[in-house]
């Protein structure tokens, strides 16, 4: 009985821990996807550069009418976007 609890404990915790991974890995995701975005509102008329954030660091440059963004967060990860820039 001890043996059969303890195999199911450890199925569900393994099971927490890896949506606990996937968690965290969507919103890593979705903050360096927010920061492309406020990079491509914030270029005007520079055809490349960087941007702080409090998250990270976002690197543009702008080939034809395309946007390239890399994003690197504070941990480490990084992320590429190419985003269509529309200049007003």
């Amino acid at each position: 009985m001890t043996v059969i609890f303890g195999m199911i404990l450890s199925f569900y915790l393994s099971a927490v821990v890896d949506n606990q991974k996937n968690l965290l890995s969507q919103k890593a995701f979705l903050s360096a996807q927010l920061m492309a975005r406020m990079t491509r509102a914030r270029v005007v008329r520079q055809k490349s550069g960087q941007i702080r954030f409090n998250t990270g660091i976002s690197d543009y440059q702008q080939v034809g009418s395309v946007l390239k963004v890399t994003v690197r967060l504070e941990n480490s990860r990084t992320y590429h976007f190419d985003l269509p820039h529309v200049v007003k």
